[in-house]
């Protein structure tokens, strides 16, 4: 859900309305695909873009998104999308960026076996999770201004993804990292 979401916002933001062509979102039975007008902004190529650099083509519309708590920082979208699905997920052509987000995907881990898909992970959790995907030294102070969570709620969230056994500590508070199990 966190990747679909932040395409979305991505395809909205970036697509170029003056052409006439909205986003889209087509559903199939084994994947949703996400296609924005436009391509890749001209002084943007395609290592920027999966580094996550963001130049939006509609700044304004970016602003109100903000302004509205849609986003909550640029640039850590599509690396998120890479990590969960790799750069197979985007399709970049000349006038038009497709994303497939496939269903019943399984995430490998690097030595190639599969996750655990029997834990249950709520969107607050996720979010969390997808936080710490880009950033495994993010702080708890850090976690509560792009979450918008309060410390406490926070603080909860990470217990029970470590009582899941789907994170884990690596280090001191100060100099330690988080890690995705």
């Amino acid at each position: 859900m966190a990747s679909f979401k932040e395409v979305w916002q991505n395809a909205c933001i970036h697509t170029k309305w003056d052409k006439g062509n909205p986003p889209a979102v087509y559903i199939f039975s084994d994947r949703i695909e996400i296609i924005s007008t436009g391509g890749l902004p001209v002084d943007l190529n395609r290592e920027e873009f999966y580094k996550g650099i963001s130049k939006p083509v509609n700044s304004k519309l970016q602003k109100i998104f903000g302004q509205l708590g849609y986003v909550e920082q640029t640039g850590h979208g599509i690396p998120l999308i890479i990590s969960n699905y790799g750069k197979q997920a985007f399709d970049i052509m000349e006038n038009f960026v497709n994303v497939t987000i496939p269903f019943n995907y399984e995430k490998k881990n690097s030595d190639g076996t599969g996750t655990d898909n029997n834990v249950s992970i709520n969107e607050a959790e996720q979010r969390v999770i997808d936080f710490i995907s880009q950033n495994s030294r993010i702080t708890i102070k850090e976690l509560v201004a792009v979450s918008g969570y309060s410390d406490g709620y926070i603080r909860k969230i990470l217990a029970s993804l470590k009582e899941k056994k789907v994170i884990e500590r690596q280090g001191g508070n100060k100099t330690g990292k988080w890690v995705i199990v």
